[in-house]
């Protein structure tokens, strides 16, 4: 009988990809592809619809088994928060997110490792979402066998919360694989013909509002940017929120979620990414950037600053210096061809084969 890793998803099959849901998408996907021999790849994942279901699993070849809870995912968090279970995950367990299943005495056997992707969250948390984000992380630096972490950065910051012993590994994320082999193709899509490009996440009303607030201030260049991604959250649209801030009409080009042939259309074409979210310790959209030659400029955090080495622009600041570093950028032609080489150079040093590879590396240690 072959061993069987469990990979706990989380998010995934969404119309609209979170950055977890990615994460634990393309890091499902590739333990799948590089299983060591007498190894299966299992996974589980919150109630889902047969509809989210279908696209996970068709993002997801490769898995023995794709087990569905019978409660939604913010039951299921609050389950295993607590050790409670109707179906037991046993033997070895990857969670790609803090939602696992640890147990206080597991059996013999067992071993979990669970994933930080940062400390700060992705998207708008309620007070519900962060008291449970709090105790998870606890539980986790308490009982989880292993953690893996995007970053130095992070897990610099856990070993300050908790003595982590050797439990750590940092497993630095990739590009994505779906969009790098959609750039191979053409796509229908209608873009300005200068413009940079901006990227919107579900839940995330406070990335869009930091966003209007760059592209709103004196020292943002007099170039069209491009969103792609979500623009209404609940009832705030991104329309409105640029109206209230005197932004011009046809300043922003709302595109809506694009698939991936779409995007890699817009990195190709776009003259820079501006990325605003400051809690975005994971990195995906700069590395997705980067490895189609997009230079990006960002917030400098520890996380970002380390996934980029030097093939960025990194800045110190808020929306005005965000702005006033793009403008500097969109006049200086030399400066974006050196980024874009630098940027594609630096993509490549990151694939999620080498990614898994490390995870099963881990569990071997363990």
């Amino acid at each position: 009988m072959a061993t069987r890793l469990t990979v706990v998803l989380d998010e995934v099959g969404e119309r609209t990809p979170t950055m977890v849901g990615r994460y634990s998408t393309e890091m499902a996907r590739a333990l799948a592809w590089t299983a060591p021999d007498g190894v299966e790849v299992g996974a589980i994942a919150a109630k889902l619809s047969d509809g989210r279901a279908a696209r996970a699993e068709a993002q997801l070849p490769g898995l023995a088994e794709l087990r569905r809870t019978a409660v939604p995912a913010r039951e299921l968090r609050e389950a295993w928060l607590h050790s409670f279970t109707t179906l037991p995950v046993r033997g070895l367990v990857h969670a790609t997110s803090l939602m696992a299943p640890l147990r206080r005495e597991p059996s013999h056997g067992d071993q979990v490792t669970v994933t930080v992707h940062g400390l700060q969250p992705f998207s708008d948390r309620s007070k519900r979402k962060q008291q449970w984000f709090d105790r998870a992380l606890r539980r986790a630096l308490q009982l989880a066998d292993g953690i893996v972490v995007p970053s130095t950065a992070i897990a610099e910051d856990l070993s300050l919360l908790h003595d982590t012993g050797d439990r750590v590994r940092v497993v630095h994320p990739a590009p994505s694989t779906a969009l790098l082999r959609a750039a191979e193709s053409e796509a229908p899509l209608s873009l300005p013909e200068e413009f940079v490009l901006a990227i919107t996440s579900p839940g995330a009303l406070g990335q869009a509002r930091r966003l209007i607030e760059t592209v709103a201030s004196p020292r943002m260049p007099d170039a069209r940017v491009v969103v792609a991604g979500p623009v209404q959250w609940g009832e705030t649209r991104l329309a409105g929120l640029a109206v209230e801030a005197g932004i011009p009409a046809g300043r922003l080009v709302m595109l809506g979620q694009l698939d991936d042939a779409e995007l890699a259309l817009a990195h190709r074409r776009a003259l820079a990414h501006l990325h605003v979210a400051e809690q975005d310790a994971l990195g995906l959209s700069l590395l997705d950037a980067a490895a189609l030659g997009t230079p990006t400029v960002h917030p400098a955090t520890r996380s970002l600053v380390e996934i980029a080495s030097g093939a960025s622009v990194a800045v110190d600041g808020g929306p005005h210096e965000l702005a006033g570093a793009l403008a500097d950028l969109l006049a200086d032609d030399d400066e974006r061809a050196r980024l874009r080489l630098l940027a594609q150079d630096r993509a490549r040093a990151f694939t999620w084969e080498t990614a898994a590879r490390q995870v099963w590396q881990l569990h071997a240690e363990l």
